[in-house]
């Protein structure tokens, strides 16, 4: 059964035309500034072992059928003070949630399964599993193998994953995607970010979720499709596991705050997924050297689970948890074919259900040439860009002891703003802009609800609500 939630529409006390600032169709209202393609074939995936779980099937409840309470008296809507602002952003947010909970294409899409951006449809499976958590049920979505193959392959592929993940999952929404064509890049076409976003804006909408841990599980062709999506939504993701796939010479610099399992077989030859994985492990390594401070590594927590012997077909789905045997040297192994193994359970459920997303981490590093280009999402975690903005490395953290954001690196090729919420700093105060070289600004945001509705409309996240921003200046920082 759908699990709609029925709070009260909020009557906003304040209408847009007495915003604090900004306001109109200005995507900035709120701010003050301050000056290798390969083809995949297909291949069988390791087969799935059930085992007992709690689940229900897929919702069939009409969306529009969920009923609301008449609306009810509310208190006006202050952005005079850090609590207030937040007590405005949960307010707002519901407010929203109820009116877009009516909306017939967004409950014709979750009555269906089915959504569809431009000329490509994304069908999907979604069941709910066990009791939702404390901040609402977690979500897994998992990607099927197959590819640039048949639609019957395609297709037998999608059902295997209705299951393969599943029984591993104690709690939580469990989502298969079909690849939306039948091409060697089935879950990542251009069309196929927009529709993941709308997937989640869905589900934030109609389920109670907790957007804070939603996961992203591939295998085989899903794993690829892990390797492109993960970098591109790494701030929607809490953890994401890959299997079996191949990377393509994806870059992976904006999986910093986001941790990764890369799985694979040791004898998985084919286009070299096994040597790609065992590469890719260093290139993580890599990463957190050239983007840690105070000369340590830091960020991009990953694991690779190489398994020994093992070809395309690996364990990562074990309801048992049994240990697999896998290799812990892999440089060695690149070099010489030489490692050392161990025995470790690499059930890929547990691996990323064992992460939680922190939404406004202190340091970001986001790489703009890394951007889904059919998505209209400006947003990387605090941060926003116009979609122009394609080129450049921005690094940045702020530090609420000091009410500063620090500026360590801003090579963008265009305009880069900084959101901000009182989560984050104490907004009724001057903020400290600092770059590496020294300088250092002070300015002032003014909250305005029409930036707090804006921000929910682009995500629908409600842990991800802003009230203002500021531009940052550029800053050359280091030859990354």
């Amino acid at each position: 059964m759908k699990k709609i939630l029925t709070l009260s529409i909020l009557t906003l006390a304040v209408t847009l035309s007495s915003c604090a600032s900004g306001g109109g169709s200005d995507p900035a209202a709120g701010k003050t500034n301050a000056q290798t393609t390969q083809a995949e074939t297909t291949a069988t995936q390791a087969e799935t072992t059930a085992a007992p779980a709690e689940t229900t099937s897929a919702p069939t409840e009409d969306a529009t059928q969920a009923e609301t309470t008449a609306p009810a008296e509310t208190a006006p809507i202050s952005l005079d003070s850090n609590a207030s602002l937040k007590d405005a952003r949960e307010r707002i947010y519901e407010s929203m949630r109820q009116e877009a909970m009516l909306d017939e294409t967004r409950s014709a899409e979750m009555d269906g399964l089915s959504m569809t951006f431009g000329e490509a449809t994304m069908n999907y499976t979604l069941a709910t599993i066990g009791e939702e958590g404390e901040n609402g049920y977690p979500v897994y979505i998992a990607l099927h193998g197959g590819g640039g193959t048949t639609k019957d392959v395609n297709d037998d592929q999608w059902r295997q994953m209705q299951t393969y993940y599943r029984f591993c999952v104690k709690s939580g929404i469990y989502i298969a995607p079909r690849g939306v064509r039948d091409t060697w890049d089935t879950h990542f076409n251009p069309e196929s970010y927009p529709l993941y976003e709308r997937l989640l804006e869905n589900l934030s909408i109609y389920y109670n979720i907790d957007t804070n841990r939603v996961y992203l599980l591939g295998y085989s062709a899903g794993g690829d499709g892990v390797y492109q999506i993960s970098p591109r939504l790494a701030d929607r993701f809490a953890a994401v596991n890959m299997s079996a796939g191949h990377p393509n010479g994806v870059n992976l610099t904006n999986l910093y705050n986001t941790p990764i399992a890369l799985q694979c077989g040791e004898k998985d030859s084919a286009y070299d997924r096994n040597l790609e994985t065992a590469k890719y492990n260093a290139v993580l390594y890599d990463l957190s050297v050239l983007y840690g401070r105070n000369g340590e590594p830091e960020g991009y927590e990953h694991r690779a689970f190489l398994h020994l012997g093992k070809g395309h077909a690996v364990k990562d789905n074990d309801v048992r948890r049994t240990e697999q045997t896998v290799l812990t040297d892999l440089d060695g192994w690149l070099e010489n074919g030489q490692s050392d193994t161990e025995n470790t359970n690499t059930n890929a459920v547990d691996f990323v259900s064992a992460y939680t997303r922190n939404p406004l981490p202190e340091r970001v590093v986001w790489d703009l040439s890394v951007r889904a280009e059919q998505s209209d999402t400006e947003t990387f975690y605090w941060l926003r860009a116009p979609k122009d903005v394609t080129e450049g490395v921005v690094v940045v953290t702020y530090d609420p002891e000091t009410n500063t954001i620090h500026i360590e690196q801003n090579t963008a090729n265009g305009p880069v703003y900084a959101m901000v919420n009182d989560e984050m700093l104490d907004i009724f105060q001057d903020i400290n802009v600092t770059v590496d070289d020294g300088q250092t600004q002070t300015v002032t945001v003014t909250p305005s609800i029409d930036y707090i509705q804006k921000t929910i409309e682009e995500r629908w996240d409600k842990n991800m609500i802003f009230v203002g921003e500021l531009e940052l200046p550029a800053c050359g920082g280091s030859d990354q």
